[in-house]
């Protein structure tokens, strides 16, 4: 009898990416599944059900980006999600947000956004997903920059220098 294989956990096996995510969705089986997707590329997680659990994980040491699926309640996620901004050190906190289509729109409250914020539309690709965390975690005052110049990429992923 074999016991269970674990050197997918070996530092050796993961990138490290020395950054840490809260996820926050109301359902526990999505919630591990990102969480899960996050974790597999060497990012730290927190999982949060609620709202005030998300800002509780805030405390737990820096966090540097928050995936956030809307779930039943947009307007609240958007509302807890400038709380968490009023937070000291927390001002500039990258925001990723997963929607189901009828929540159509909340792109564009994303675009408006002085701090980065995404809005992805279920079904999401892992691999896209794990795009956008990248693009807003190491590359935010490119962002910053657009935003400042009022330019957008010619081409969505793409920047002109």
């Amino acid at each position: 009898m074999h016991g269970p294989d674990f050197r997918h956990d070996l530092p050796s096996q993961t990138r490290q990416k020395q950054a840490s995510i809260v996820v926050v969705d109301p359902s526990p089986l999505s919630l591990i599944a990102t969480a899960g997707v996050m974790h597999s590329q060497g990012y730290d997680c927190i999982c949060a059900r609620t709202a005030d659990s998300a800002l509780e994980a805030l405390q737990m040491g820096t966090q540097d980006l928050v995936l956030w699926d809307v779930a039943d309640d947009a307007a609240a996620v958007l509302e807890a999600i400038d709380r968490m901004r009023t937070i000291q050190g927390y001002e500039q906190l990258s925001v990723v947000m997963v929607a189901e289509s009828r929540w159509a729109g909340l792109e564009k409250k994303a675009e408006v956004m002085q701090v980065p914020t995404r809005c992805l539309f279920k079904p999401v690709d892992p691999n896209s997903l794990l795009a956008v965390v990248d693009h807003l975690l190491w590359m935010p005052s490119l962002v910053s920059a657009h935003r400042r110049r009022g330019s957008k990429p010619s081409r969505l992923g793409w920047v002109t220098l």
